[in-house]
């Protein structure tokens, strides 16, 4: 009966040593391609294997006071540790006109710019009337809206365009963003800015420190909301924040249509009445030559890590697929066109 109970154990604990030799042949088979952790394989978007080449990118951003930067640098953190084979990289820029210079020279990988002035860019007009068509870029999709925010010292008591008549007023560093909205919401109300307004070409976060100091009576920066730098500039001095009427808003859209109505809320900033501004959006922009592994990897991650991207700026509450493609005009990269197929996203001829 012993000898029978040996045997029997002794069978058991070899057919156990063959299952485990088994298991062990099966686990290193799925370390070759992806991990078979089941936590990896939650927080890693399922492209990052090895056939991603790894690579160090950069991402353009814009200046250090404003959303671009710090919504750059919290999308760069994300993607890199999302995906392993990626380093991201955010550098500080003069904001949307030379992040499409920089992408369109090769001299950036990836980069954030308004679609507005991605749409100039592509067509020669507006800041690229001069330099003419440039088409060396690629659209992933929509990060986050634009909003137009001008604000001015409470003491002139200004709300409306017109009263900034004759005003010292920061309208954005040459070739950004800002400055050409600037020009455009300006010009939609009658006025010059290079007549009708002292125009200073301050980045937000020198323009910020300026008011502090009675250098400046208002200043313009499309910023999201909302913007950590006017919160902060209202700890230390009173402020207004000016209108932009429906007449404006009109005039704006006969000629730009991709401007919208963007309503800033009572009590978002010290404001106890709704603010009535114009908005468009923030898009990220791509290398053309980027392989479509890669940025398929890159758009994956934005879109299904917008929490992580939130927790660091508040911005990230707008990263969603859905609304990935709005205002969007120049063609998309084939990369991102594969995972918003994926995603059961509608992709118009226009963009392919």
């Amino acid at each position: 009966m012993k000898k029978r109970l040996l045997l029997f154990l002794s069978v058991c604990m070899a057919v156990s040593m063959m299952l485990s030799g088994c298991s062990d042949s099966g686990s290193k088979s799925e370390d070759a391609g992806v991990s078979s952790d089941s936590n990896d394989a939650a927080d890693k978007p399922e492209e990052d294997t090895d056939t991603l080449k790894s690579q160090n990118l950069t991402l353009a951003t814009g200046s250090t006071g404003g959303t671009y930067y710090a919504l750059g640098g919290a999308m760069a953190t994300v993607w890199t540790d999302a995906i392993d084979a990626l380093t991201i990289s955010a550098i500080s820029t003069g904001a949307s006109t030379e992040n499409m210079n920089l992408i369109n020279a090769g001299e950036a990988d990836l980069g954030i710019a308004m679609n507005s002035i991605a749409d100039d860019c592509y067509n020669g007009t507006g800041a690229f009337a001069e330099t003419g068509s440039q088409q060396n870029f690629k659209t992933i999709g929509v990060v986050y809206p634009e909003v137009f925010q001008i604000v001015a010292d409470a003491g002139l008591g200004a709300s409306s365009l017109s009263d900034l008549s004759g005003l010292t007023v920061a309208v954005g560093p040459v070739g950004s963003g800002t400055a050409s909205a600037s020009e455009i919401v300006f010009e939609a109300a009658g006025m010059d800015i290079s007549k009708d307004i002292k125009a200073q070409r301050d980045s937000f976060s020198d323009a910020t420190a300026k008011m502090q100091d009675g250098l400046l009576q208002a200043s313009c920066a499309v910023l999201a909301v909302p913007a950590s730098a006017i919160t902060e500039l209202e700890t230390t001095k009173e402020i207004s924040f000016i209108n932009i009427s429906d007449e404006e808003l009109a005039a704006i859209q006969e000629r730009f249509p991709y401007y919208t109505r963007f309503v800033i809320p009572a009590g978002t900033y010290s404001n106890t009445e709704d603010v009535m501004t114009v908005t468009c959006q923030a898009a990220l922009y791509c290398r053309t030559d980027l392989d479509e592994e890669t940025v398929y990897a890159i758009t994956k991650g934005l879109y299904e890590n917008k929490e992580e991207i939130e927790k660091t700026h508040t911005a990230g509450q707008y990263i969603n697929v859905e609304t990935a493609l709005d205002g969007i005009t120049t063609p998309l990269h084939p990369g991102a066109i594969k995972y918003y197929e994926e995603m059961g996203i509608e992709i118009p001829e226009s963009l392919k």
